[in-house]
C-alpha cells in the first residue's frame, strides 16, 4: 500500500488509482510526468489528483530506480498547491491545479525524505548528498557528504546530521556530516580525496 504523508497544509485531493477501467478510458485526462519522449506512455505510479476548484486528472509519475531501497510515497509540500510524489526513487514536485508545472528533485534515487514543518522544508537524501525544497521552490543541494550509504541520524532546528561510508577512514569506514538547514552548506570537513 502506498504511503501518504500530508502533514503540510494542502489545497488538493489525491489518491492512488486502484483500478484501471476495463475499456482503458479514464473519465479524466491522463498526464505523464515527465512526458515520455520515445513512446506514448511510460510505467509509473498512478494517482488521481484534483486541485482546489479544478477538474480531476490522472498522473502517471515515472519510476526512477528499480532496486531497493527505493520507495514510493506521496508527501504534501511547503507550498499548499503543490504535492511531492516519490515514484521508486524519482521525486517530482507538481502544481496540482496546473499539472504541466512540475519539477524533478535534483537527486536520484531519493532514498530518504524528511518533512520539517517548522522550517517549511522538505529534505531529500540519496546515497551521497542532500537537497531541500521550500516555499519558494528548491532551496539548495549539498555537496557530496560521503562516498555511499548516507544515513540521516539527527535533525535540529539549525542542521541535519548523519553518517555515510568513507573508505579513507580505516577505523570505522564512516564519516560524519552536518549540513546547515538554511543554506545546505557543509559544516564539517569532508575527506580530501572524496570526489564531488
Amino acid at each position: 500500500m502506498l504511503d501518504f504523508n500530508l502533514a503540510f497544509p494542502h489545497s488538493y485531493e489525491i489518491e492512488e488509482v486502484a483500478e484501471h477501467p476495463g475499456d482503458g478510458n479514464f473519465r479524466a485526462p491522463v498526464i505523464y510526468v515527465p512526458p515520455p519522449t520515445k513512446r506514448p506512455e511510460h510505467t509509473g505510479l498512478w494517482l488521481r489528483l484534483r486541485g482546489k476548484g479544478g477538474k480531476p486528472w490522472i498522473g502517471v509519475f515515472a519510476y526512477g530506480y528499480t532496486s531497493p531501497p527505493a520507495f514510493s510515497r506521496v508527501i504534501s509540500s511547503p507550498d499548499p498547491d503543490r504535492v511531492c510524489v516519490v515514484a521508486n526513487g524519482s521525486a517530482y514536485i507538481v502544481k496540482v491545479d496546473a499539472p504541466e508545472v512540475w519539477e524533478q528533485v535534483p537527486i536520484i534515487p531519493v532514498l530518504d525524505v524528511r518533512l520539517l514543518l517548522e522550517k517549511k522544508l522538505l529534505v531529500f537524501g540519496d546515497f551521497i548528498r542532500l537537497a531541500a525544497y521550500g516555499t519558494n521552490g528548491f532551496a539548495w543541494r549539498s555537496s557530496r557528504v560521503c562516498w555511499d550509504g548516507l544515513r540521516i541520524t539527527n535533525v535540529t532546528s539549525e542542521l541535519i546530521e548523519g553518517v555515510g561510508y568513507d573508505p579513507t577512514n580505516a577505523a570505522t569506514h564512516e564519516s560524519r556530516f552536518a549540513i546547515e538547514l538554511r543554506t545546505g552548506r557543509s559544516l564539517l570537513p569532508s575527506s580530501s580525496s572524496m570526489p564531488d
